[in-house]
């Protein structure tokens, strides 16, 4: 018999996973790790997670960053606020471990943030 996880231990492996954010960043790099933008997680960046299959959190609100450079966002660092990534992966339209509407920056841009962001969490047999 495999093992099995019981839903409420999905939720308490996510909300763990999710406190390790507060006061840290969500750092958008391009594609050769040059960093673009960092939105700040507030105190509690997520709200408790979903006692559910798969477990779901979602994001508080970010401050949005206003010390920007312009480029194509190719990659993302989830880090806590001492800069330990936590979740990290690529980013694109349609495609990547992060999916978002728009991955570029424009010239000019005086601001970027994550407006909506949730994290899942599927645990198998071990």
């Amino acid at each position: 018999m495999a093992w099995t996880y019981s839903n409420s231990a999905r939720a308490a492996a996510l909300n763990a996973i999710c406190a390790m954010l507060n006061g840290g960043n969500a750092r958008l790099l391009t594609s050769g790790d040059v960093e673009l933008a960092a939105p700040t997680f507030g105190a509690t960046a997520f709200g408790t997670a979903t006692v559910a299959s798969p477990s779901v959190a979602t994001a508080n609100a970010l401050t949005a960053d206003t010390s920007i450079t312009a480029g194509t966002i190719g990659k993302i660092a989830f880090r806590t606020s001492t800069g330990t990534v936590i979740k990290s992966g690529t980013v694109g339209v349609g495609s990547g471990d992060f999916q978002v509407s728009d991955n570029v920056i424009p010239s000019g841009a005086t601001s970027v943030n994550l407006t909506s962001l949730t994290f899942s969490l599927t645990l198998g047999g071990a």
